[in-house]
């Protein structure tokens, strides 16, 4: 039964959207659908959305068989991995798992969002350090006067900051590089 959730239909595909498309509808598999839903951290309200966009058709979920396959899809997404890869693409986790499980996905969680957020600060510095880079390739070119040389020392000098701030923020991105 657990592998037949692993061949994801076409039509679940199609309804990667708040809403079902009406052939999503009419031959949807609602316990395939919930298993998706779950597998995406979908809180059990989401079954309104379905409803809502089924409705137009004057089609009903099958809520009971939605709600088993989203349970099955919920041991997908409540993982530990699951939680910390959440978090590396810059997202909490989704208040849907059991409460035992809390404390866990959370601090695995937390890893994965140090990580993405280590990452953005790395990038801003990195860019700072191309503006500047950019800006003493262009700005001081051939003989250059006394303000000149003391700007350029200081844009080499705010380069060599960044520099220092992007290796410690490596060091530390290497705490969360991996669950905890």
């Amino acid at each position: 039964m657990f592998m037949k959730f692993l061949a994801i239909s076409p039509i679940v595909l199609l309804m990667s959207c708040a809403s079902l498309n009406e052939e999503a509808c009419r031959t949807g598999d609602w316990e395939s659908i919930g298993y998706n839903d779950g597998v995406r951290g979908r809180a059990e309200t989401y079954i309104a959305e379905h409803r809502e966009a089924c409705g137009e058709y004057g089609i009903a979920p099958n809520t009971a068989v939605w709600l088993r396959g989203r349970i099955e899809g919920l041991k997908q997404y409540c993982t530990a991995d699951n939680a910390y890869s959440v978090g590396r693409r810059g997202n909490e986790l989704n208040n849907v798992c059991s409460p035992t499980q809390v404390r866990e996905l959370r601090l695995a969680n937390f890893f994965g969002l140090r990580y993405y957020e280590i990452n953005r600060e790395i990038d801003a510095l990195e860019n700072e350090v191309d503006d500047i880079e950019l800006i003493l390739m262009t700005d001081f070119i051939g003989d250059l006067t006394p303000e000149q040389i003391q700007l350029q020392n200081f844009y080499l000098s705010k380069i060599i900051d960044l520099q220092k701030s992007i290796r410690q923020l490596e060091r530390e991105r290497a705490k969360y590089a991996a669950l905890p």
